[in-house]
């Protein structure tokens, strides 16, 4: 039978948003959607692009989620591995038109 461990509890989805809350930053609200759409585009689970850039799955998502402040290193990282400008990691993302 699984133990459960002494003072830790699920947070629940206030307190999640209180410690991450979603980022009031055009750049990086474009960086959330190019991060997400590149990795689709090649067909990567959350997972793998974590175990590409070396850093754990739910920073990925809070990536993708706008929840979060990547280093310049990370964001680097992320440009070489999808082989494209920073900039353009920081494009906000064309509108299809239709």
């Amino acid at each position: 039978m699984a133990r459960k461990q002494a003072g830790k509890k699920k947070p629940t989805n206030k307190e999640f948003r209180q410690r991450f809350p979603a980022r009031d930053s055009a750049a990086i609200r474009a960086l959330a959607a190019n991060v997400r759409r590149l990795r689709k585009a090649r067909d990567w689970s959350q997972d793998q692009l974590a175990g590409e850039l070396g850093i754990e799955q739910n920073a990925v998502s809070l990536l993708e989620n706008a929840r979060s402040n990547p280093t310049i290193l990370v964001v680097e990282q992320i440009a070489r591995i999808f082989d494209i400008g920073i900039s353009e990691l920081l494009d906000a993302p064309r509108r299809k038109e239709g």
